[in-house]
């Protein structure tokens, strides 16, 4: 789909020195015009790089009588930079697609609409002409509609019934029933009521008084408010900050009634399908307390069944599963499942269960190591280079049905494989798992969701943000292929990338300038890549991934004139469960030390300069920055560092995953017992806390902060802010408000890119 020198937009060839930066009279607010061109340079660079739309959703039908012609709905996330706002559009095209092409012909495209009120939407299983769709109107106005040929045909106000939507992908789903005659979502639990004066009321001192006082009190009554309006009912931590607990509700479309459904007590329901007679749903267990669940696959879940009126609840499989998915024939069920506790995301197993039978079945077992060659495990073959499932979620709509044969039942996904995202398909009826995109890192593929033999996905490389592709599902020599074409081209220019293997499970991906030009002049004006900035950017995690997808941050350095090192070090997903787990009580050694040694590896090749490296890291990325301020002094010229673990102790005692901390040094965690911060806990926290290395910091050091950042709190950076301050340090911090861990406003994007690059300038001019 793309070749690995693609790139975001060619370079000008004409040069400025980088003296321009120094120079320049004075404005009249006292500010450089020098340093207010560059200020303003660097934002240019960041609506650049960060303005391309995200595909979050999309769906491909093929046009009735015209195999040929493939009609194509799709949402996107755009960064609004006039309104200052992150929104979601809705677009729709007419494709034609030839057999011979790698590229379909877009016939027709139509007006893109704001989606922003648009929580979820979903066709109909009976009627293709019928959506359902959940409608956030205002704060407290909410709706359910119902679209009949493009018309609607009912508009009914849930406002009253529930709370907001859950439009996420950990809780959020939409389902129609069987019949389609029901809808199934997930909402806000309804609040309890609050206080309202009681209307005069006769004098009754003198009648017998029924009951026991301390009979429990059910709603708002006698002019106070219903007493479980204030208990205590956290929520699920970050990304979900103040939203009450998810319940199921069932919509009559008919009727309009809905009802929300009692969920079994400590669990929280979510990702709601349909069978014929239940609803199919994840329950996410607590007992003593709930822990964050983004970005966390092992905690306590089952997979439960229920009637459509919430009665007769059953667990079909307890674990650390997610992501049930009802195959075609409604026989049976596949769904994710994560090996319970320790790394917050591992390698996952992908289960079949029989509801005939009532019985599990792995399809797809845990991967240790690489596969060096095709082989055959638990009855599945599995190509050569499987590294085994990572994958957060599986695709809404993941079913497809190649050469009409019913009895065919393929699923299609995405996953990590080593430092690429790819497309994988299992049949079930074959027991074949096969790789549909390249892992060889010249593109990163995802699945938005399938119909009939129509995959749409979309694909990206660290020089080309996202473009939409679609793939027909045929039967070659029996087995699944997926024959892919990109709808439009990319863009040329000169943006490279290469993927570099250091020794064990060490890879990076590696992004950068080919020479110099009109948006380097500040950075980068010599012709060597020996003189080339270098900036070294580990993940978070420290289980995540950098495959050969998109980065803003990273194409928005790389037009700077940076060369951009993405590490993804032992431990990173996409390598195998031992690599894992390889990284459990070594979280201050062993990343910290392959970090360093990708770094020198470039420097070895020529392709950075060694005396103008500098890091960007955050969370985990920020701890092991942080660490490398006090452990490798002079070795980096400026580290920016977001929302960084500093103290491990105190980031147990106050995150909402404080389970975290104890995992990844190898101690001992229960979610339904939590351990006390002992002493003897808090002092193996501390030693590996870049906290304990204030005194040795002496490289500028930029910390950019979230005020609510659930996952780390505040409170340990800015100590630690004070403590290098008062060590003389040199040190700047930024305070991002409203703010959770990602930093992701449409503010603190900006604000921390253009700081990130004046900081850099700064430090690298010195």
């Amino acid at each position: 789909m793309f070749t690995r020198n693609s790139t975001v937009s060619g370079t000008l060839k004409a040069s400025m020195s980088s003296s321009t930066f120094a120079s320049g009279s004075s404005n009249s607010s006292g500010n450089s015009k020098a340093s207010v061109d560059f200020a303003r340079f660097a934002r240019e660079t960041f609506e650049k790089t960060y303005g391309a739309p995200t595909y979050v959703a999309a769906e491909a039908r093929r046009s009735q009588g015209q195999d040929k012609v493939i009609s194509i709905e799709y949402t996107t996330s755009q960064r609004d930079f006039a309104r200052d706002s992150k929104r979601k559009v809705a677009g729709h095209m007419v494709l034609g697609i030839d057999d011979d092409s790698t590229t379909a012909t877009v016939l027709a495209k139509g007006v893109p609409a704001d989606a922003g009120s648009v929580s979820m939407s979903l066709r109909s299983p009976v009627d293709s002409s019928v959506v359902a769709v959940l409608r956030t109107a205002s704060k407290t106005e909410r709706f359910v509609e119902i679209w009949h040929d493009g018309a609607l045909a009912k508009s009914i106000d849930v406002s009253s019934v529930h709370g907001e939507f859950y439009g996420d992908s950990t809780f959020g789903k939409l389902a129609w029933s069987v019949n389609g005659k029901s809808i199934v979502y997930a909402a806000e639990k309804p609040e309890y009521d609050k206080a309202r004066p009681e209307p005069a009321t006769p004098d009754n001192s003198g009648e017998e008084i029924a009951g026991d006082i301390t009979d429990d009190i059910i709603g708002g009554v006698a002019g106070i408010a219903d007493p479980r309006r204030y208990e205590v009912e956290s929520d699920w931590g970050e990304t979900f900050d103040g939203k009450r607990p998810p319940a199921l509700v069932v919509l009559d479309v008919s009727s309009g009634a809905a009802r929300v459904l009692a969920a079994p007590d400590g669990v929280s329901p979510g990702q709601a399908q349909c069978l014929e007679e239940c609803i199919v749903f994840t329950g996410y267990k607590y007992a003593v307390r709930k822990h964050g669940i983004v970005y966390c696959q092992n905690r306590p879940t089952g997979i439960y069944t229920c009637d459509f009126d919430g009665g007769n609840v059953k667990c079909l499989h307890s674990g650390s599963v997610r992501s049930p998915r009802v195959t075609p024939s409604g026989k049976g069920l596949v769904f994710l499942s994560t090996t319970p506790g320790g790394p917050h995301a591992s390698t996952s197993e992908l289960i079949y269960y029989d509801l005939a039978d009532e019985s599990a079945t792995i399809l797809v077992p845990i991967i240790a190591t690489l596969l060096t060659k095709q082989q055959t495990a638990g009855g599945t073959q599995l190509p050569a280079g499987f590294v085994g499932i990572y994958a957060d979620q599986l695709p809404g709509e993941p079913w497809l049905r190649v050469g009409g044969d019913p009895a065919r039942e393929v699923l299609v996904f995405s996953s990590t494989w080593r430092s690429a995202s790819v497309v994988l398909t299992l049949d079930l009826l074959q027991r074949e798992l096969a790789l549909q995109t390249a892992a060889d890192g010249t593109v990163g593929s995802n699945v938005l969701g399938a119909n009939g033999d129509i995959v749409i996905g979309k694909c990206s490389t660290p020089a080309q943000p996202e473009m939409l592709v679609v793939g027909e599902a045929v039967c070659k020599a029996g087995s699944v292929s997926i024959q892919w074409q990109s709808i439009g081209k990319p863009s040329k220019g000169s943006v490279q990338w290469q993927v570099l293997r250091g020794e064990g499970q060490l890879e990076s991906v590696f992004v950068y300038p080919p020479a110099p030009g009109h948006d380097t002049r500040f950075f980068w004006t010599d012709d060597s890549a020996a003189a080339r900035p270098l900036a070294v950017v580990p993940h978070g995690g420290p289980h995540s991934t950098y495959t050969t997808e998109y980065n803003a941050l990273a194409a928005g350095l790389v037009q700077l004139g940076f060369g951009v090192l993405l590490v993804n070090f032992t431990g990173s997903l996409g390598f195998g469960q031992d690599a894992v787990l390889a990284q459990i009580g070594k979280m201050d050694t062993l990343s910290i030390d392959e970090i360093q040694a990708a770094a020198s590896d470039v420097h070895a090749r020529g392709e950075g300069d060694i005396k103008r490296t500098v890091y960007v890291g955050g969370s985990y990325s920020g701890y092991t920055g942080a660490l490398l301020a006090g452990m490798a002094p002079g070795f980096y010229r400026a580290l920016a560092l977001r929302n960084p673990v500093i103290s491990i102790g105190e980031n147990a005692a106050m995150s909402d995953i404080p389970d975290w901390n104890y995992a990844e040094l190898g101690l001992e965690y229960a979610f339904d017992a939590p351990p006390e911060l002992t002493p003897a806990a808090f002092t193996a926290m501390w030693r590996a806390s870049p906290a304990r290395l204030v005194d040795k910091v002496s490289d500028p050091l930029l910390l950019l902060v979230g005020a609510n950042d659930r996952r780390v709190p505040p409170p340990q950076t800015l100590s630690y802010f004070a403590r290098l301050k008062a060590a003389g340090a040199p040190a700047q911090c930024k305070v991002y408000p409203s703010v959770g861990h990602p930093l992701d406003s449409m503010e603190a994007e900006r604000d921390s890119f253009v700081s990130i690059v004046r900081f850099f300038a700064a430090a690298l001019k010195k």
